[in-house]
C-alpha cells in the first residue's frame, strides 16, 4: 500500500490487517535512516500508527522502530508510556533512547520499565548507577546478571548499602568481572563459603581460604566494616570463620581491643552455638565471673581466658 501522506486521515478506515502491515513498512523505512520525502512520509505516518487504537499495529511499529539509531523525542516517549506488550521490547533493545532519557525512565517509572532498562546491551555506567540507587530488586538484580553493563565502583558500593542481606545478589556481584578489590572486603562476609573462597581465589587474596579469613578478621578496617553490618551478616561471616576452626581467641581479643562489641559478643554467640541476644544479655551483667564462664563453656583455656577478661575489663571501663 502506497505511504502518501494524502491518505493519512484515512488510516482508521483501513481494515487492521492492512495497518498492521502499514506499520511494518513504515518502521523499516525509518529504520534505513535515509533521507527524503519518502522519510519524511513514514515519519508523519509513524506519528499517527503510534496512537493506533489496535495494539497490534503499535506493537508491530515499534518492533521495527527498534532498529532505529534516532527517533524524535515525543515519538520515543509515546512508544515508552505504551502498556508493556508494546513498550517492553522497545525499552530493552532501541537505541533511539539516549541516557538521559533511560535515566529519567529509571527514576521515574515503574518496576516493569527499570527492569527492561536493566536488560540493555551495552548499558552506560551512568544508566547502570541510576538502577543501582533507586532500582527494585528486581532491576538490580537484572543489572548485576548484564554482563554488558558499564558498572563501576560507585554502582556496586550502592546495591551493596541498599541490599546488605540479600546472599544470591551478593554472590552474583561476586561473578562480576568489574568487580572492583575495594569492594570485596564489604561483600565477603555476606556470601557463602563457596562463593567466599571464590573471591579469594578471584583476587588473589591468599591461597589458604582460612587464613585469608583470619588475616581479614585482624584486620582494623575491616573489623569496622563488619561491625556497622547487619547482624545476620556478622552472624554468617563469624559462623564459616567457626566452621574452618579460625574463630580463635587472637580473633576475640581482635574484636576487644578495637572495641568491636557486636563481634565479641557474635563470636562469643557462634563458639556456643547459642542466641546473640541471650548472649548479650549475659554479658550486660557486667558480671566478670559470668563472663569467665561463657569463655570457658566456649572452650578456650584458662590462661587464655585471663587474658580476654583483662581486654574486656579495659573495654568495658572505656565504655
Amino acid at each position: 500500500m502506497s505511504l502518501d501522506v494524502s491518505h493519512m486521515q484515512e488510516l482508521r478506515n483501513i481494515d487492521l490487517e492492512a495497518r498492521v502491515e502499514i506499520a511494518r513498512k513504515v518502521g523499516r523505512i525509518l529504520a534505513r535512516e535515509s533521507d527524503g520525502s519518502e522519510h519524511e512520509d513514514a515519519l508523519e505516518l509513524a506519528q499517527l500508527l503510534v496512537e493506533d487504537a489496535a495494539v497490534s499495529v503499535r506493537e508491530a511499529l515499534a518492533k521495527e522502530l527498534r532498529a532505529c539509531n534516532f527517533l524524535p523525542g515525543d515519538l520515543v516517549s509515546h512508544l515508552v508510556q505504551d502498556i508493556d506488550r508494546v513498550s517492553m521490547p522497545f525499552l530493552v533493545a532501541s537505541q533511539a533512547i539516549d541516557d538521559s532519557f533511560l535515566e529519567d525512565i529509571v527514576r521515574s517509572c515503574g518496576s516493569a520499565q527499570q527492569e527492561a532498562i536493566a536488560q540493555r546491551n551495552n548499558l552506560s555506567e551512568a544508566v547502570s548507577f541510576a538502577i543501582s540507587d533507586v532500582g527494585t530488586f528486581g532491576a538490580v538484580t537484572s543489572l548485576v546478571a548484564n554482563d554488558t553493563a558499564a558498572m563501576s565502583a560507585r554502582s556496586h558500593k550502592r546495591v551493596v548499602e541498599r541490599f546488605p542481606e540479600e546472599r544470591s545478589l551478593m554472590e552474583k556481584l561476586s561473578e562480576r568481572a568489574d568487580l572492583p578489590a575495594e569492594v570485596v572486603e564489604r561483600i565477603i562476609f555476606k556470601v557463602s563459603k563457596r562463593y567466599g573462597e571464590y573471591l579469594s581465589e578471584k583476587f588473589g587474596l591468599a591461597t589458604d581460604y582460612a587464613s585469608y579469613l583470619v588475616s581479614m578478621a585482624n584486620r582494623q578496617v575491616f573489623s569496622r566494616t563488619l561491625e556497622m553490618a547487619p547482624l545476620s551478616e556478622i552472624h554468617n561471616y563469624l559462623r564459616q570463620l567457626n566452621d574452618i576452626g579460625s574463630l580463635t581467641s587472637d580473633v576475640l581479643l581482635n574484636y576487644l581491643q578495637n572495641g568491636n562489641v557486636r563481634l565479641f559478643t557474635m563470636a562469643l554467640s557462634v563458639r556456643l552455638d547459642r542466641p546473640y541476644n541471650a548472649v548479650e544479655a549475659k554479658l550486660g551483667q557486667g558480671d566478670k565471673k559470668i563472663v569467665a564462664r561463657l569463655l570457658e563453656a566456649a572452650g578456650f583455656s584458662k590462661s587464655v581466658i585471663g587474658v580476654l577478661l583483662i581486654a574486656y575489663e579495659r573495654l568495658v571501663r572505656g565504655h
